[in-house]
């Protein structure tokens, strides 16, 4: 079984959402660096709240969040969502071999589809599996054991592809074989004593299945 992230995985929309977040905090005169966008990806909402406590001071998350994603929506009318290199053929090598995969993200199921077909990526719909129907969204393993559960696939057995150091520490945490397909930052100590490899691109990912 095999389990894919999808921002950063599977479509190139981790560069967008840390531009807007940082655009959506200058707007309102606060200072956000580039790695601190880079802490919130595929964070839980209590979490990303905390830290933007601590970021700022004070408590905007919701706020801010609603900005990031009207100018990310507006950037998209005339610059539409791409596929990460590799992607399209791994998602055609899966149905071909009829390799059984889900999509675990931390985006909602809607907008995880509306920009699939975006980037021109075939998928099966009912294979998408988000953060939002768990209780806690990454790096807690409530998304992957969901998945687990919904697939009936043993821990051991699946592979989990993620971008991130909280995906990575979602999925080892779940217990399974967690794979880093570094996209904006290479894995640090912490992701390589967790991850069970380190690939190039996505279609790497096929040598271990």
């Amino acid at each position: 079984m095999l389990f894919l992230d999808l921002d950063g995985v599977l479509i190139d929309t981790e560069p967008l959402y840390s531009r807007f977040w940082r655009e959506a905090a200058a707007e309102y005169s606060y200072a956000m660096t580039y790695e601190d966008s880079l802490s919130l990806r595929s964070l839980d909402n209590s979490l990303a709240r905390e830290r933007f406590k601590e970021l700022l001071d004070r408590d905007v998350y919701d706020m801010m969040r609603e900005r990031r994603k009207a100018l990310m929506e507006r950037y998209r009318k005339d610059h539409p969502i791409q596929a990460k290199p590799g992607a399209k053929e791994l998602m055609k090598e899966l149905e071909e071999r009829q390799l059984p995969y889900y999509i675990v993200t931390a985006s909602p199921a809607d907008r995880a589809e509306r920009y699939m077909t975006e980037a021109g990526l075939h998928y099966d719909a009912d294979r998408f599996i988000s953060t939002k129907t768990v209780q806690r969204g990454k790096p807690w393993p409530d998304v992957y054991l969901e998945a687990l559960r919904i697939s009936g696939a043993r821990a051991y057995e699946t592979i989990a592809v993620e971008d991130s150091p909280n995906g990575i520490k979602s999925a080892a945490a779940a217990g399974l074989k967690a794979v880093m397909v570094p996209d904006l930052t290479e894995p640090g100590e912490e992701e390589r004593r967790l991850c069970y490899r380190v690939c190039g691109n996505v279609l790497e990912v096929l040598k271990l299945i």
